[in-house]
């Protein structure tokens, strides 16, 4: 059955795609009747310039049909209009005089035609054959660009519904489906969610039926205990178990969904940089600064992860002593000065200090949006809630890509990151508009080294820790945030195309993650399913250099989604049964979990920069595999395997909260 949120997602996407479909249609006869003339303009433009050199050599009385050098002119204009399929100078009485290209085979192609004179008198022409196929090729790639942006424009309206339609209206058709679907698979259990929602018409009637049954249970199993007939009292006990009679699910505050708006649009800021960052930090790089131009594209990545490691731990208490809210508008402004000022450098330097600046406000906004989302959640509402967090987060690494590479393409790197800033700005404006204000409280307890020095102390916990989750994130910053978008530079890809190819990673996620931690629960095999993630995207890693090539870079990225999704979930899962079954912190241990993998990102842009200058992509790509491939096998072999699962998937969806990309 398809339950009312995604019934009125469905109609929400049909009606979005229908606009842009309409958008489309709308473009590609605009860029048709646009590239195309510009086209010809440009080629007239090109044919009168070199016919004005033809005429100043007659005027100084060189014959036309001694001209030197023509026929190579003609080649470099050529190599710098890819449109261009022929040029050719014509004499009158004399033919062709120089060529450069051929005409053949390109059927009805357009001429453009510029006369040569004498007097006024014609004496020869510059014919300019245009290639249809480059033209199509153009129109092709702006409609390619108009299709991933309509892709992420409907994803973008579907992430904002729920800013548009309000947090009550969501709560409102979800606790009417919640019902819905538990009366289907015959659950009467009374459900507390949809108060205050306006909603109570609808689920009242449902509501008053389901206590009504449930009293009457509950007084029967009462009087069968009196009696002492255990016969009776087991019937209704099963009754009870496989109806959920008497069970009260509990509700969930829509305080703690009311972030994510904003969430969004945050992560958005930083996803926009992706495609072009490693591109500007060379072009920034003084030369002769004794920086390879790798290692000079990998210190903004690496200064910006090591900023967002070092302070997590630390910004979890301030966030709680501002209040989550406060916290995140304070990262907020951060990370949009930080954006700004990127935007206006032309100095490495302080390009390198803007990162670091935007780093600091990356880190106050995602602990204090992960705390808003545990103080205003609990039990398996609090897994449902951390899982809309991550889901947040891996849309916002699915649209930014492409539109920050557009940007950058059409209007430059400066534009795009002002249009983070912008952005940064826009989500701190609505998490004032949506986020009721809290009242700062007393900081627990912080993460302690004492802590963390205790939750060292399990062998199997440091193998997972070490072997797993540092390299599967080295594995990913160093491939998706540095070395892919600059071996597709040197290809020649645009900052567009670079989008398009980062959204792999993101994609395969999304759709994975949710199937293999359903499975690995299921299953009982956590362990396992760590181990195959860790080999599935090492060996995707280690095939790159059997044939480099587009199609494997492509090949490597879908295998690092697709291990990681084997993983990722079961990683952190595992990371929280050692918590709960050992006698270590629970703080300690997840606070080490999320330092470490954190170190992996800081520490995969920065090796990948150092080993790239010295053994190129394909090596250094599968060097980075092959630390995962290794890292899986020691974990493999660490002992005894790891404390039986809790058998509930309420872990394994809480923990995916940090299967965050940073």
């Amino acid at each position: 059955m398809i339950g009312l949120r995604a019934g009125i997602t469905i109609a929400i996407a049909a009606i979005l795609c229908a606009a842009l479909g309409l958008i489309g249609w709308g473009a590609q006869r605009a860029a048709e009747h646009t590239i195309v003339p510009a086209i010809l303009v440009k080629a007239e433009s090109v044919g009168r310039s070199a016919a004005a050199l033809v005429e100043r050599a007659d005027a100084a009385g060189i014959p036309l049909d001694h001209l030197v050098g023509v026929a190579a002119y003609f080649d470099e204009l050529r190599a710098a209009n890819a449109e261009f399929a022929e040029l050719r100078l014509s004499l009158a009485g004399a033919g062709e005089a120089a060529r450069s290209g051929s005409a053949e085979g390109l059927g009805a192609a357009t001429v453009v035609r510029v006369p040569v004179t004498r007097a006024g008198a014609p004496v020869g022409e510059i014919a300019i054959t245009i290639d249809p196929s480059v033209v199509g090729r153009q129109v092709a790639a702006v409609l390619l660009d108009v299709a991933f942006i309509g892709v992420v424009a409907l994803l973008v309206a579907l992430e904002l519904v729920a800013l548009v339609v309000g947090t009550r209206g969501i709560e409102a058709v979800a606790a009417v489906e919640q019902r819905l679907r538990a009366l289907a698979r015959g659950r009467l259990s009374l459900h507390q969610s949809g108060a205050g929602t306006g909603a109570e018409p609808l689920l009242e009637p449902v509501d008053t039926q389901v206590a009504r049954l449930g009293a009457r249970h509950a007084r029967a199993r009462a009087e069968a205990g009196q009696r002492g007939d255990a016969a009776l009292a087991g019937h209704l006990d099963a009754l009870a178990e496989r109806t959920g009679l008497g069970e009260v699910v509990a509700t969930e505050s829509r305080l703690a969904g009311a972030i994510r708006p904003a969430l969004f649009l945050f992560m958005l800021a930083e996803e926009l940089t992706r495609p072009f960052l490693p591109r500007l930090a060379q072009a920034l790089a003084p030369a002769g600064g004794g920086l390879s131009p790798d290692t000079a594209a990998s210190l903004p990545i690496v200064a910006f992860m090591a900023v967002v490691a070092a302070f997590q731990i630390p910004f979890a208490g301030l966030s709680e002593r501002l209040g989550r809210r406060s916290g995140f508008a304070a990262g907020a402004l951060l990370a949009a000065a930080g954006y700004a000022l990127s935007a206006v450098s032309h100095d490495y330097v302080l390009f390198l200090g803007a990162r670091i600046v935007a780093g600091v406000g990356y880190a106050l906004v995602f602990v204090s949006a992960q705390g808003h989302v545990v103080d205003h959640s609990h039990g398996a509402g609090r897994s449902a809630a951390l899982a809309v967090f991550v889901r947040a987060i891996m849309v916002a690494c699915l649209c930014g890509p492409p539109i920050g590479g557009v940007i950058a393409d059409r209007l430059g790197p400066s534009a795009a990151l002002g249009a983070s800033a912008a952005l940064a700005l826009v989500a701190l404006g609505v998490v004032l508009m949506v986020v009721p204000r809290g009242v700062p409280r007393a900081v627990h307890a912080t993460l302690s080294v004492g802590d963390l020095l205790r939750a060292t102390r399990a062998p199997r916990l440091m193998a997972l820790l070490v072997g797993c989750a540092f390299p599967a994130k080295l594995l990913f910053a160093a491939l998706c945030l540095l070395l892919v978008p600059l071996e597709l530079q040197r290809q020649g890809y645009s900052a567009a195309a670079i989008g398009r190819f980062q959204m792999i990673y993101p994609l395969v996620m999304v759709l994975a993650v949710p199937v293999f931690a359903a499975l690995a629960d299921r299953l009982k095999a956590r362990a396992a399913f760590v181990v195959a993630g860790g080999l599935v995207s090492g060996l995707g890693a280690l095939a790159v250099p059997l044939y480099p090539s587009v199609g494997l870079i492509v090949f490597a990225l879908a295998m690092l989604g697709l291990g990681q999704a084997l993983s990722i979930a079961s990683q952190s899962a595992l990371v929280a049964d050692t918590a709960a079954h050992s006698g270590f912190s629970a703080a300690g241990v997840l606070g080490l979990f999320r330092l470490v993998e954190r170190s992996g990102n800081a520490a995969g842009p920065a090796g990948a920069g150092i080993l790239l200058a010295a053994a190129g992509f394909s090596v250094t790509t599968a060097l980075m595999g092959a630390v995962v491939v290794a890292g899986a096998v020691v974990f493999a072999l660490s002992g005894r395997r790891a404390a039986a699962p809790s058998g509930s998937r309420r872990a394994t969806r809480a923990a995916t909260s940090e299967g965050s990309p940073v």
